[in-house]
């Protein structure tokens, strides 16, 4: 007996055409699976390169704002390619007079993180006939936020935001209003990262007069190219790799701040890497 429901029967999909649209299916998803994967690579290096450049750059204000305000004739006390040892100014000021076997000083504004930070060592006086600049330390202090009664004495008023202070020893041989700085003793250094092991980072280390010191990485990690190079007199466009033989006699730093990503984009063998190369002149130098 035969049924006829009335309606008409639909076709549906043959095996080989099943299999050749699974076949175009995985072209497609193929494709496109390649596609995200390139892009993902692409991405993951603009990433790690842009980590790398971040190395570079992450410390320069630090460096550049210290190293660039050191005194050319006595500032710097050691150097080699890896390390930087200098006295570091941190406020400036002028001798208002001496009373009480210290010297009163009245300091210009100066950021107030910076000025109270530890790590006073000494200051340094500018001789006003030579231009020649006496440093004076180990024992040196300071005493902070005195009145401002001598310096208004002798018609010196201490700008809003500066500060008076009083220094001892004495500062004999200076006269009112002879230009003078305070200053901590700095090192920087490049040399084997605890960040990123295996690697080299920079320290920024503080000395503090009893010859304790407090040290901190400030980034990494750096390539083993990063490394100081010196401009001295006489030769004051080029830089050289060794320090001059008198300290006195350099004018500035060119820094090889050559920075690394911490990790290598994924089927990739090395890390990537951001050489840069800055270059600081001492702003406190002679004429």
């Amino acid at each position: 007996m035969t049924y006829n429901t009335g309606a008409p029967r639909r076709r549906g999909f043959t095996v080989i055409e099943l299999i050749i649209g699974m076949v175009i299916f995985a072209i497609v998803g193929a494709l496109f699976t390649r596609l995200l994967t390139t892009q993902g690579k692409f991405f993951d290096k603009q990433n790690m390169g842009n980590a790398a450049r971040n190395v570079s750059r992450a410390s320069l204000n630090r460096v550049v704002s210290d190293l660039r305000m050191i005194e050319a004739t006595g500032g710097v006390l050691a150097a080699s390619s890896s390390s930087i040892t200098a006295r570091v100014p941190f406020a400036l000021g002028v001798v208002c007079g001496t009373s009480n076997n210290s010297t009163a000083i009245s300091l210009l504004p100066v950021d107030s993180v910076i000025y109270n930070a530890d790590g006073f060592y000494g200051f340094a006086w500018r001789n006003a006939t030579t231009g020649v600049y006496t440093y004076v330390e180990n024992p040196a202090a300071q005493t902070k936020n005195v009145g401002n009664n001598l310096c208004n004495s002798v018609g010196i008023t201490t700008l809003t935001n500066g500060r008076a202070a009083r220094l001892t020893p004495v500062v004999n041989g200076s006269s009112l209003g002879t230009p003078l700085f305070l200053y901590r003793r700095i090192r920087y250094e490049f040399k084997a990262s605890t960040a990123v092991p295996g690697k080299f980072g920079l320290y920024r280390t503080t000395i503090f007069p009893d010859a304790s010191e407090q040290s901190e990485e400030l980034v990494a990690p750096f390539a083993n190219t990063a490394r100081f190079r010196f401009f001295v007199v006489g030769n004051s466009t080029t830089a050289q790799d060794n320090p001059p033989g008198i300290l006195s006699d350099m004018r500035g730093i060119e820094l090889h701040l050559d920075g690394l990503s911490e990790n290598a984009v994924p089927g990739s063998a090395s890390v990537e890497s951001a050489p840069f190369t800055t270059a600081v002149f001492f702003k406190n130098r002679a004429q």
